[in-house]
């Protein structure tokens, strides 16, 4: 199933065409977690990252008095919900709040790691990605630091470092290898000279440190991603509404297992916008899961 088909070409068309700078929103989903909230927001300002966007908001499902007092510190427009409606559900709402062309997605523990010049640079260059319909989606986790729970850094090396073991793993499981592959952005010195098939250099970055990888070496994200407003809402979320609850989270839809076990993301044809990126992962609590 091609990208057109699902309706990248057609939505972004317009965009293609506009010389006029898009306008960009930052959506955060924090439930509970204050002190990484804190932590997080207070990395932004510092930068001056809210300034970058033409709408920032908030959704704090359940929130204790921490999490509002930490996002009150900041300028956001808060969106307070009395019951979890679980990260599918958060990150639709963020989508239906905000009206920019395109949404940055982060998440409460996804400090901002580098400056703000190079933030504003990554960020530009994520958008005229995006808004020529190169990509479907960029990536802007730290590949240099992407932080806690990467677990498919250590996959990706079970089966691509050097040695007899991960050779033999290869013959054996060569679809899983293959699904794995799009990791080595985040492991090698030279992914697309490893993986050429799946992962090219973006020629627009005069540093050579961007990649468009391929949908099916790529798992969808929830966390640090620019997308388009309009394919979220209208091609994304859809999907991930009509497929059965496999492995619901509290309930609720997982967008990550619904479009990275399907055909849907895997033989879509989208590529996914790599650069080095500028967030990573850190939580300062136990927030009742791990």
């Amino acid at each position: 199933m091609s990208g057109q088909r699902l309706g990248l070409q057609s939505i972004g068309s317009e965009a293609a065409v506009s010389k006029v700078r898009p306008t960009i929103g930052m959506g955060i989903l924090s439930w509970r977690g204050a002190k990484s909230l804190d932590y997080a927001l207070k990395s932004y300002a510092y930068e001056a990252l809210f300034s970058y966007f033409d709408a920032c908001a908030i959704i704090l499902p359940e929130p204790d008095t921490a999490v509002k007092q930490a996002a009150s510190q900041h300028p956001l427009d808060i969106y307070e919900l009395t019951q979890n409606i679980g990260i599918a559900g958060g990150m639709k709402t963020i989508a239906q709040k905000l009206t920019t062309d395109y949404v940055l997605f982060l998440e409460n523990d996804c400090p901002l790691i580098e400056s703000a010049d190079e933030a504003r640079r990554q960020i530009d260059m994520a958008l005229n990605v995006l808004d020529t319909d190169v990509a479907i989606m960029a990536r802007l986790r730290s590949r240099r630091l992407p932080g806690e729970h990467f677990t498919t850094l250590e996959k990706y090396r079970r089966y691509w470092q050097n040695g007899t073991l991960p050779k033999l793993r290869r013959m054996l499981r060569p679809a899983k290898a293959k699904r794995l592959s799009g990791t080595a952005i985040y492991a090698s010195q030279a992914p697309a000279e490893k993986h050429p098939q799946s992962i090219q250099i973006y020629t627009g970055d005069p540093s050579g440190t961007s990649y468009l990888v391929n949908s099916n070496v790529m798992p969808w994200t929830n966390q640090s991603i620019l997308i388009k407003r309009e394919i979220f809402l209208e091609v994304i979320l859809p999907y991930v509404e009509s497929c059965p609850l496999r492995r619901p989270v509290n309930g609720f839809h997982n967008i990550e297992i619904a479009l990275n076990q399907s055909d849907f993301w895997v033989k879509s044809g989208y590529k996914i916008f790599c650069p080095k990126g500028l967030f990573t992962h850190k939580r300062l609590e136990y927030r009742g899961y791990a």
